[in-house]
């Protein structure tokens, strides 16, 4: 007999099928500051107008907020346009998961997955589940890098 019932959770996600658990309370910390960086693109856009200029350094202090010196540069070198001093409004590298979940959490450090949604997904051909690690600074979680 052929088995035809779908495969278990775990063999579809990996190892973001950890976002579809609900979390406990002090994973509830990190999984919100996980969403707050990546909402940080989207906040810089709304509040400056279509014609506002901003400097390369403004920026790059706007994703220092939820990301590490490193991967605030790169977002800053992304999003920001010299040439008009202004931010990309079109192309947004970040976007706000729905699903997140924890798969580590020490006092100063942790593994969080989540699924980007399906839009983003296809639009930059991203994989179904990433896994970014989280370190503590200065009393706040920041997203140090992304696990391969």
């Amino acid at each position: 007999m052929i088995d035809t019932s779908s495969a278990p959770l775990d063999a579809t996600l990996g190892k973001c099928a950890v976002a579809l658990l609900a979390p406990s309370q002090p994973q509830e910390e990190v999984i919100e500051a996980l969403r707050t960086a990546y909402g940080l693109e989207g906040s810089l856009i709304d509040r400056l107008g279509a014609f506002d200029t901003i400097t390369r350094e403004d920026v790059y202090a706007h994703y220092r907020q939820g990301f590490s010196d490193q991967l605030a540069r790169e977002l800053a070198d992304y999003s920001w346009q010299p040439e008009e001093k202004r931010v990309r409004a079109t192309d947004r590298a970040l976007t706000v998961p729905d699903s997140v979940g924890v798969l580590e959490l020490k006092s100063d450090r942790a593994l969080v997955a989540w699924i980007p949604p399906t839009t983003f997904r296809r639009q930059w051909g991203a994989p179904r589940c990433f896994i970014d690690r989280l370190v503590r600074e200065e009393g706040r979680w920041i997203i140090q890098g992304r696990e391969p």
